[in-house]
């Protein structure tokens, strides 16, 4: 049998109460919500049914509630995840739920609690004891009285309660189609009372008709040929069933359908991020015209979807546009008012060739009414465009769109998944919906929900039936958002927890020494993946210390351990920001300045990759405004850049490296004090004077948002012997895979490099990579050039008269040798 797909308890009580209401032909409220409560069993349930409250009864108060709120289901649902957080609930459920909805006194659920006789209080009260776990359920609900207080509910809408589920939302199980080239095996049906409402769509027309002439929202193409060829009708492809459903716009649709009921400025324009669904809004907006149950003045209306494209298309020659848009005028004004234009990207009509020639005309047309329109673009165009002219802004009336929540994004692909099953052929696994939403949040956090999780989905079903799949399941999804985040699959799929508690044990390969100031950094790092971290970077580190001792190099250990690539890495130096206008080199220029287009550099790398690390160096060197520029970075995660735009930066390490305090090490020369004393004490004291140094040298407020301010010692002379094994073995690595040449050498190579300017206290390990330059590649470099070294030779190093000596062995026998 297929396994029933499992979902959080607030968004089954929502779909339930959106059914009711659709069953009643009401708009949903509050009251509904607490219905949904009172027919689903759960502590919350019980506490309703002690006052002889079930669903038929709270129905029927719900006729006469109204809330005061547009989306009065979303509010509710936000202030129970609040209550649940409050309580230390590992998830809100129906008690939290219930709770959020007797805490708001103007809500229909708390009159309708009202006009039933029941003390609001009381069950307040109540319901906060449960929820707190003071008290246990306090009745067993048998077969009986679930039937009784479910008697109004539809049987396949009943599901079992108390389930676990992940953070974001699991949709239930639906029939999934099967492509006609797959053979499965046949699935079993699932019980009604297993099955899960499904979300409720658009309203839909009660008749469709035989064929689109028979529709009263048909438009003769003879009559307005222009508005055929270049529109689409959207009331017609509504009531004709063309259109997907839209899902969690009701108080958006109801705004539109406020303001085209307007005598004056009856021109909505729906304002907000790309991909929020403007263009979502208006079919809903149209399936609820074509639906005809409530909008009784708004029967005939047709809306018809104006491609801003099209119409300027092939309107090279002067005149061409202006008389286009003449034609679409006088087919308006010949419907009677019946049509109303919808303009994608309205503000390309106000703006460059199209400005020069129609801008007049259509705001004679909108000022006198003759062209009803609805209008979508974003806040900036809009600001750019419109409102810059008081006398056309008053012509429209701003509805804006934001961004919907996790729950109702989740709505939205449940609603879209049967369409994107049948067009795919392949079924989504249990947790696809979820994990697409979840993780299109958390990684793509510069796109806008729904649009970024329905391309995950889109795309994911798209490989799956490519690779001639039958299922979308988590690994699908995974491999897409790590393509589109440029984030490791392994990381997203949680594959790697035995990797992340080996962090420390990881780092140390590329990293010589410093193995507490290690530990700390993967402390640090394994809290976020463990899913702990608040809203700032993944980590802050301060790392000090003399040059040379490895602070560059554990940047890109941790680039390679926590995102497997050493190049998922944005290195600054600072020190070419020691001038207060440098910031605009990080942020972008500001507007009127050159290069405002362009953005910055820290901000645009971050845009296009938001899982990396980012390297801010040597930053005693920077100029005091340039590192006030990152407060907000190390607080909240977040930077605006020169355009407006927010940078997400919660999922980058950040680390700032500086040589404040280097003296105090005993690195220097002019002391040899502190960890060069070789003592547990003065280490002690060497690595307090370096942090005190550091916090006298940074702003209060900059040196309080660092996670960890770690000190790296001096390298002794052994940690400096380690790291030149390990750079002559990567030597030995790229000639065998460059050339197919084996290097070979021994401790007295080693040796010989340390005693001949490979180690210096007070330089760290940049003197071994200068000693192998010069003793060992160069010498290297001409025998490759002269030829002696061939593909399969071995390259043995050996000190012989006090130098370093290259052998070419070929075959087994020595060929030559060169000192």
């Amino acid at each position: 049998m297929k396994s029933i797909r499992k979902e959080p308890e607030l968004v089954a009580l929502r779909k339930l109460a959106e059914q009711l209401a659709g069953a009643r032909k009401e708009r949903v409220t509050s009251a509904h919500l607490l219905a949904a409560i009172a027919s689903r069993e759960s502590p919350a349930s019980d506490l309703l049914a002690e006052r002889a409250l079930n669903g038929e009864r709270l129905l029927r108060a719900a006729r006469a509630s109204t809330d005061d709120e547009a989306d009065p289901l979303r509010r509710a649902v936000e202030r129970a995840r609040e209550i649940g957080a409050r309580m230390g609930a590992p998830e809100p459920v129906g008690v939290h739920l219930l709770i959020a909805l007797l805490s708001e006194r103007k809500s229909a659920g708390h009159r309708a609690l009202d006009q039933c006789g029941v003390d609001v209080n009381k069950l307040r009260v109540a319901a906060m004891n449960v929820g707190l776990g003071l008290v246990g359920r306090r009745r067993i609900v048998t077969r009986h009285d679930e039937m009784q207080a479910g008697n109004a509910i539809p049987a396949y809408a009943r599901r079992p309660s108390g389930t676990t589920v992940p953070l974001v939302p699991v949709r239930a199980p639906k029939p999934s189609p099967k492509p006609p080239q797959l053979v499965e095996e046949p699935v079993p049906a699932l019980e009604p009372a297993a099955q899960a409402p499904e979300p409720r769509p658009a309203r839909r027309p009660s008749r469709i008709p035989s064929s689109p002439s028979a529709s009263r929202f048909f438009i003769d193409p003879k009559k307005a040929p222009t508005l055929a060829a270049l529109g689409q009708n959207l009331t017609l492809a509504a009531e004709l069933g063309e259109l997907d459903p839209v899902v969690g716009r009701d108080s958006e649709i109801e705004q539109a359908l406020d303001v085209l009921a307007k005598r004056l400025g009856n021109n909505p324009c729906l304002v907000g991020t790309a991909g929020v669904g403007k263009t979502s809004v208006v079919r809903g907006l149209a399936a609820r015209i074509a639906s005809a149950e409530d909008v009784a003045t708004l029967d005939d209306r047709i809306i018809i979807e104006m491609s801003v494209t099209d119409l300027l298309a092939g309107t090279g020659i002067r005149g061409a546009l202006s008389q286009r848009f003449a034609a679409i005028r006088k087919e308006v004004l010949a419907a009677g008012g019946r049509i109303v234009l919808f303009f994608d990207e309205i503000h390309q009509l106000f703006a460059g060739d199209a400005a020069d020639e129609i801008s007049a005309d259509l705001k004679v047309a909108l000022a006198r009414g003759e062209l009803p329109c609805i209008g979508a673009t974003t806040l900036e165009e809009y600001k750019r465009a419109i409102e810059v002219d008081a006398a056309l802004a008053r012509r429209f009336s701003l509805v804006e769109i934001e961004e919907p929540s996790r729950e109702d994004a989740y709505l939205v692909l449940d609603a879209l998944a049967p369409s994107f099953e049948k067009h795919h052929g392949v079924r989504y696994a249990e947790d696809a919906l979820a994990l697409a939403v979840g993780w299109s949040v958390r990684y793509l956090p510069g796109r806008a929900l729904p649009d970024k999780a329905v391309s995950i989905v889109d795309l994911a079903g798209a490989r799956a039936r490519r690779r001639g799949g039958i299922e979308v399941t988590a690994e699908v999804i995974a491999e897409v958002v790590s393509e589109m985040a440029d984030v490791p699959v392994e990381r997203l799929l949680e594959t790697d927890k035995e990797r992340m508690l080996r962090l420390e044990e990881l780092l140390a390969e590329r990293v010589v020494g410093h193995a507490p100031e290690l530990t700390r950094i993967a402390r640090i790092l394994r809290r976020n993946a463990a899913g702990l971290g608040s809203r700032r970077p993944i980590g802050t580190f301060l790392l000090l210390g003399p040059t040379g001792v490895g602070k560059t190099e554990t940047a890109k250990a941790v680039a390679d351990v926590l995102f497997f690539d050493e190049n998922a890495m944005t290195r600054l130096d600072l020190s070419e920001y020691s001038e207060a206008h440098a910031v605009a080199r990080l942020l972008g220029a500001p507007p009127g300045y050159v290069g405002h287009e362009a953005g910055g550099h820290l901000t645009e790398s971050v845009r296009r990759r938001p899982y990396q690390v980012i390297l801010l160096d040597e930053i005693e060197k920077a100029h005091p405004d340039v590192l006030q520029a990152f407060l907000g970075v190390f607080d909240e995660g977040r930077l605006t850049d020169g355009r407006g735009r927010t940078v997400d930066f919660t999922n980058t390490v950040i680390l700032l490296t500086s040589n404040i305090g280097a003296e105090e090490t005993g690195a220097s020369p002019r002391r040899r004090v502190g960890f060069g004393g070789g003592g547990g004490e003065n280490q002690v004291a060497a690595e307090r004077a370096v942090t005190a140094a550091a916090r006298t040298a940074l702003s209060p407020e900059l040196y309080n948002r660092i996670d960890e301010v770690c000190v790296f010692a001096p390298l002794s002379r052994d940690e400096v012997k380690e790291i030149a094994r390990r750079l002559l073995d990567g030597m030995g690595q790229a000639l065998s895979i460059d050339r197919g040449v084996r290097l070979e050498f021994g401790e007295d190579v080693v040796d010989h490099l340390l005693d001949h300017g490979g180690f210096d206290p007070s330089l760290g390990a940049r003197p071994m990579k200068r000693a192998i330059a010069r003793l060992v590649e160069a010498r290297l470099a001409d025998e490759l050039l002269r030829g002696d070294v061939r593909n399969g030779d071995a390259v043995c190093l050996d000190v012989s008269g006090g130098e370093i000596r290259v052998r070419i062995i070929a075959d087994g026998a020595g060929v030559s040798a060169a000192e």
